[in-house]
């Protein structure tokens, strides 16, 4: 049975901040690399990919591990920090998962949010947003793959909530390319499923580019 403390932590109403960021998607349109809705679902494909390879690890590893003690969590944060090398997506991690264990201290007092976050800032670790989640769905007992499941809808519904802001899709445009990348998301899971943070790897280098230039856009509605 699905455990609906999960659909709570990745509703829209779960204030992560997630619709202050496009995770390069108006940087893509401004390049000329989205035209048309054809264009849209092959970007959320690639969207969906780069999740998977490049954060579902940090997740995997972050779940499995908060049971064994938070010194465990380390080399996963540190590696996560290493890994996101562009800094509007770096800065847009940190803030979420800042968000997120706000939030999670707040929801869920009786669980030990307020100690994983005093320990991250006791030993100046930045909270990046996928193992942070981990973590979070680690110490609520939520199933694993339901919850990255449940993250890489969270990601899709941000994409597609920032593309209808953008005026490149309408809302019932947006909702029937959102279907169509659901309909990837358990093979995109299982994929990634037993992959853990020292796998991780990016495989959609347009999309990098993309967001790279997204502080240099002459005006911008999103963060990153």
């Amino acid at each position: 049975m699905l455990d609906l403390r999960l659909l709570q932590i990745v509703d829209s109403a779960f204030p992560l901040g997630g619709f202050a960021f496009s995770r390069g998607l108006e940087s893509t349109v401004k390049l000329g690399l989205i035209g048309d809705q054809s264009d849209f679902q092959k970007y959320l494909h690639n969207h969906l990919t780069q999740v998977t390879c490049g954060e579902i690890p940090f997740i995997n590893s972050a779940f499995r591990t908060i049971g064994e003690g938070h010194e465990h969590l380390m080399p996963i944060f540190n590696a996560c920090n290493a890994f996101l090398t562009i800094p509007a997506v770096k800065r847009a991690s940190v803030v979420q998962g800042r968000s997120l264990l706000s939030a999670m201290r707040a929801v869920y007092p009786d669980l030990a949010f307020a100690e994983l976050a005093d320990w991250l800032a006791r030993h100046n670790l930045s909270p990046h947003l996928p193992p942070t989640f981990g973590a979070c769905a680690g110490l609520m007992g939520l199933p694993h793959r339901e919850s990255l499941s449940g993250y890489c809808y969270m990601s899709l519904r941000d994409q597609i909530t920032a593309a209808v802001r953008l005026g490149l899709v309408g809302p019932h445009e947006a909702q029937w390319a959102l279907r169509n990348a659901l309909a990837r998301l358990d093979d995109a899971v299982d994929s990634a499923f037993r992959l853990e943070y020292h796998q991780a790897f990016r495989s959609c280098f347009a999309l990098e580019i993309a967001q790279a230039h997204h502080s240099r856009l002459y005006s911008r509605l999103f963060q990153s």
